[in-house]
């Protein structure tokens, strides 16, 4: 057990403090949706729980890939990260205590953006330090493990979610993550371990970086699917409404058909990315399948149950797909992107049938409309991603600066950290300033330079940087 903990150190790392960041965020989502009741008409409960909320979630997302992008040092900090829960105790206080229509309706609002930003820093967390190969397992089966447990919890604590008790469990939550983040960030600031993700070799098949013309390209087609798919999986959703028998499935308890979705999902992304994208395609016309035999009482129940459980495979390609891209091309805030792009799809879509009402002959046509232009760009994305550019006629293409790092890498071994800071040494960096760079120790910086030039079998850095640069 224990050898198998340290080979896994990073991916249970990231499990569990995703887990329980998502516990925490549901925990919280659920507890303002059930205080709305005292105040709104369902119709404004539900344009709120998956209209406005979505979007003020999409709003933390950007902020945050823009805050990463703009100031990565201060990202990077433990004390930001611990600040980024500590803000939500006043929110959590204020909803609870001081309950009102218009103070609600705020708290909800500023409570979904800080949901945004936690979830900006479990995405960029995961792919960074998770192996690409299991960041859609990571992510599924952490999800599941927040979604099943919101369930578990409101199950054995009946009025948990409306009562002052809230209070004190999101403060245990908070006070864990808070813990863990303190405990493990200087040991992955240290680098990965063994087989987890050190040894893991560049994907070549989605490993492609965003800054060449046919990596945003590829960004923008995967963007553009996510946007689309967004919508149709809401249709989806807002079918179960039509469904009289649906009101038989608690809330809470749909999350743990949820669950099941969601690891199965991320199994089968992290075994093939291109079916896992056809699979999530695929389950999308569950929507039209629900309307078609919700009259069948015989039939009914199982239909709804599996409608929740294929909702995993679209929350883990939307999540997964851009985390994996990030971490190919070491573009972190490309992370939490695909989310991004999807809760605000989502909510357009939600806040548009609410208010022009969707009913199920309408819900039927623009699902197939909708799908026409989705299996076309997913095609042309596929296509683009798995066909090999073509060599430029006589000489040899000069790689690029991303290419020429995979390589050394790939060619030495080299871990992602020791891959960094090769790619310093050949800029002639001295440990100081690469410790600086990357938030390390200078001891940290020798370390991995020693171990560079074992791998390498060379004597000292300026060979390192010569050889790098040839």
């Amino acid at each position: 057990m224990k050898a198998f903990i340290s080979k896994n150190r990073n991916f249970i790392f990231c499990c569990v403090i995703i887990a329980a960041v998502y516990l925490l965020d549901s925990l919280l989502f659920f507890s303002q949706f059930y205080l709305m009741y005292d105040f709104y008409s369902e119709k404004t409960i539900n344009a709120v729980s998956t209209g406005w909320a979505y979007l003020a979630q999409g709003t933390g997302l950007v902020l945050f890939m823009l805050l990463y992008k703009t100031r990565s040092r201060l990202s990077a900090r433990r004390v930001f990260q611990v600040l980024l829960f500590l803000i939500e105790v006043p929110v959590i206080i204020a909803s609870i205590l001081i309950p009102g229509r218009i103070l609600l309706m705020f708290m909800i609002v500023i409570l979904n953006i800080i949901i945004g930003l936690h979830t900006g820093f479990t995405f960029t967390l995961a792919a960074a330090h998770a192996p690409t190969s299991r960041l859609g397992l990571c992510y599924g089966l952490a999800y599941a493990v927040g979604a099943f447990g919101t369930w578990l919890i409101s199950e054995i604590s009946g009025g948990l979610m409306t009562s002052y008790r809230i209070i004190f469990a999101d403060s245990l939550l908070i006070a864990l993550i808070v813990v863990i983040i303190l405990m493990y960030r200087d040991a992955f600031e240290n680098g990965r371990d063994g087989e987890n993700a050190d040894t893991e070799a560049p994907q070549t098949a989605d490993g492609i970086s965003p800054d060449t013309a046919r990596g945003r390209k590829i960004l923008i087609l995967l963007c553009l699917v996510i946007a689309i798919m967004a919508p149709i999986s809401s249709i989806g959703t807002n079918n179960n409404l039509y469904v009289e028998y649906s009101r038989e499935f608690i809330l809470l308890a749909q999350r743990s058909f949820y669950a099941v979705g969601l690891i199965a999902a991320g199994l089968i992304f992290d075994k093939n990315r291109m079916i896992g994208g056809i699979c999530t395609i695929v389950s999308l016309i569950y929507p039209i399948v629900l309307i078609m035999v919700y009259q069948e009482s015989g039939l009914v129940m199982p239909v709804i149950g599996m409608s929740y459980v294929i909702l995993g495979f679209f929350a883990v390609y939307r999540a997964a797909s851009l985390m994996t891209l990030a971490a190919d091309s070491k573009k972190l805030q490309l992370a939490p992107l695909g989310l991004a792009v999807a809760r605000i799809c989502e909510a357009v879509s939600v806040l548009a049938i609410i208010e022009i009402g969707c009913d199920e002959l309408a819900s039927v046509i623009l699902v197939s409309v909708l799908f026409i232009p989705l299996v076309i760009l997913f095609f042309l994305m596929v296509k683009e991603q798995y066909t090999p550019p073509a060599a430029a006629a006589g000489a040899p293409r000069e790689l690029s600066a991303d290419e020429r790092r995979a390589a050394f890498a790939e060619q030495y071994g080299l871990t992602r950290r020791e891959e960094e800071i090769a790619t310093f040494l050949s800029e002639g960096r001295s440990n100081g300033e690469i410790a600086d760079l990357l938030q390390l120790s200078e001891n940290t910086v020798r370390f991995h330079v020693s171990n560079i030039l074992k791998k390498t079998g060379m004597k000292d850095r300026n060979e390192v940087s010569r050889a790098y640069r040839q």
